[in-house]
């Protein structure tokens, strides 16, 4: 009938501390991030600022040239902001250890070149991401891997405004969700819930 009828929190926020859980928790929400970046991609589209048929090369010139495999042969075409959005772009990522499991060539190069390296900036990142080889030809195979990340360049660089403040002033805040972005504040950490 349009009233709470129920508001309680359960369980621990840190289960090693023993601290209980508050109803204000934090709570990393990983991949769950790439749906909104894709919607604020999308606001960009519908806004007619970027089209989701152009190569992403248009907006990030250094993924213009991209190669495929560890032979490096030319891509057939250019990675599509679309391929992106589907995870069609050929984009992998780096391998994970399988024991008696020899990874990917692709996938180890990627491990190799520590692509994913902390405290870099997403215009480093996606710089770096660019020299790899692609696993499949772009638009031939769907593989979760660093699309979404792209997609968050592609938003910085349309919009003129890093992601994390696109996504709060166009998306987290008008919507009331002062404490959804892509990094918690400071003030936040004694809130932040530990799996």
């Amino acid at each position: 009938g349009g009233k709470l009828a129920c508001h309680e929190a359960f369980g621990f926020r840190d289960r090693d501390a023993q601290a209980p859980m508050p109803l204000d928790a934090v709570f990393r929400i990983a991949s769950m991030t790439k749906p909104v970046a894709s919607l604020a991609l999308m606001m960009l589209a519908e806004e007619g600022r970027v089209m989701l048929w152009h190569p992403v090369g248009r907006y990030l010139p250094e993924f213009g040239d991209a190669v495929v495999g560890m032979e490096r042969a030319p891509a057939e075409r250019e990675i599509a902001v679309l391929d992106l959005l589907r995870h069609t772009s050929g984009l992998t990522y780096g391998a994970l250890p399988v024991p008696g499991v020899a990874p990917h060539p692709v996938k180890r190069a990627y491990t190799d070149s520590k692509v994913g390296e902390p405290d870099q900036t997403i215009e480093e990142f996606t710089a770096r991401l660019a020299r790899q080889p692609l696993l499949h030809q772009p638009g031939t195979h769907w593989e979760y891997g660093h699309s979404t990340d792209v997609v968050g360049r592609v938003v910085e660089v349309v919009s003129g405004l890093d992601l994390d403040r696109f996504v709060r002033e166009r998306i987290s805040a008008p919507l009331g969700m002062e404490d959804t972005g892509f990094w918690a504040p400071p003030e936040a950490e004694e809130r932040a819930a530990f799996p």
